[in-house]
């Protein structure tokens, strides 16, 4: 019976040391990723789902306290990209261009034991998700592109002009446009910036106060440094996108300043066959705190046609 019990006890601690040591196991998990230690977190149920941060500050808890619905569909794989977060920062900028993210992906996809993958991305996360797709469909099962970014062309700047001049008589124009457009050259952090920024990114400013009350939200100064000295989204990838073969949906609101329908969402659309565009009304950036219910209806009629 001593015996019997010794085993039985063997048994259950090698369990349970397995389902720890389980990179897809729910909770926090850190990887050596490309020579870095990112952090990254694993929470809800179905098919496993990569989703980065955009690269450039904010850390997994923008999206992962304010988007908890995705947890119904996939195994969410919350990924602090590189400098973001509880990520391990590089001090080179040379290791902040767009490939390096694209690889980091990649790396995680085999670090998690997955086959296939599907992808999630928002603004520059979507630029990056989309990168990945190009070069790497054949590890994927579908892409969801949310008020996703493809470079910065003439007919993108044009509209953004456009976008931000619409708002010229609302009270933050003045001081958010100088620091959007360059004209102030003030010297700020991101942190700084981010309060006279942020109006722009929403259609009705009544929905600011949600996005603010999201948790434990943080912005990396490093990573708004050193992306913008390496490089990431520089690339324009208009031309590219037909590589994309998997199935793709893409989601923008229909007063996105930034991310636009004309310039990003419907070009996107264009040059990806397998794709299905979804325009959401009354949204701007922020297209799942403006409009939850019209957010998670698309996607989940979008998957029930994939199944």
């Amino acid at each position: 019976m001593k015996y019997l019990l010794i085993i039985f006890s063997l048994i259950i601690s090698f369990q349970k040391r397995t389902f720890a040591q389980s990179p897809i196991a729910k909770g926090e998990h850190f990887a050596t990723i490309n020579g870095l230690k990112l952090h990254y977190e694993v929470s809800g149920n179905g098919p496993v789902c990569i989703f980065p941060t955009p690269g450039w500050g904010p850390n997994i808890d923008a999206y992962k306290n304010s988007m908890p619905e995705l947890e119904k569909y996939f195994t969410v794989v919350w990924l602090d990209t590189r400098a973001s977060g509880k990520s391990a920062a590089s001090d080179k900028p040379e290791d902040y261009q767009t490939a390096d993210f694209i690889e980091d992906i990649e790396q995680l996809r085999l670090h998690l034991k997955q086959n296939k993958i599907w992808v999630i991305g928002h603004s520059m996360g979507g630029y990056q998700v989309l990168n990945y797709g190009i070069k790497y469909s054949q590890n994927l099962n579908g892409i969801i592109a949310v008020a996703a970014f493809v470079g910065l062309d003439e007919l993108a700047q044009t509209e953004l002009m456009k976008a931000v001049e619409k708002r010229k008589n609302e009270p933050y124009y003045k001081m958010g446009s100088g620091i959007l457009m360059g004209t102030d050259t003030t010297k700020r952090s991101l942190n700084e910036e981010m309060p006279y920024i942020m109006p722009f990114y929403f259609h009705d400013q009544a929905n600011l106060s949600k996005f603010l009350a999201i948790k434990n939200v943080q912005l990396s100064q490093k990573a708004w440094e050193m992306t913008a000295k390496g490089g990431l989204g520089r690339e324009k990838i208009i031309d590219l996108l037909p590589k994309i073969t998997v199935p793709t949906l893409v989601l923008v609101g229909d007063d996105d300043f930034i991310c636009d329908q004309v310039s990003h969402a419907s070009r996107i659309h264009a040059g990806i066959k397998n794709s299905k565009l979804s325009v959401i009304k009354n949204a701007g950036h922020f297209i799942w705190i403006e409009q939850p219910q019209t957010f998670y209806q698309a996607i989940e009629e979008w998957l029930k046609t994939k199944k």
